[in-house]
């Protein structure tokens, strides 16, 4: 389950965010992820809850916002989506394709409890 690997990965991160910001509680983290990732989100959301037992960023929750795979022919330079997930140009047959998105894992946002009680 390579879940439990990105979960770990971004609760590093955010122990780390927090420490530095001094935020009191982290209430909610989102993140994007890129449909290339593979991820299941309620496995993935699982994982957090289970991971975060016992730490700082217990009770916090996690939501994801999955980002399809996107695509660009490096000759034609038209571009299209995973309706025709493909890495040849479906437009001119070139295998010279750039991935545009799909591929991320990114924190978009996170909301929390600053040390005056205050949810930002």
């Amino acid at each position: 389950m390579h879940e439990m690997s990105l979960v770990e990965s971004v609760i590093e991160s955010l122990l780390e965010l927090k420490g530095q910001h001094g935020w009191k509680r982290i209430e909610k983290v989102t993140l994007h992820v890129g449909a290339m990732r593979q991820v299941i989100p309620d496995v993935m959301m699982f994982a957090y809850e289970v991971a975060t037992e016992g730490t700082p960023l217990e009770g916090s929750r996690m939501e994801i916002k999955q980002i399809p795979m996107g695509f660009q022919c490096k000759g034609c330079l038209k571009e299209w989506g995973e309706d025709q997930m493909d890495f040849i140009c479906p437009f001119c047959g070139s295998y010279e394709v750039n991935v545009l998105s799909g591929m991320e894992l990114d924190i978009e946002s996170v909301e929390v409890e600053e040390d005056h009680g205050e949810s930002i």
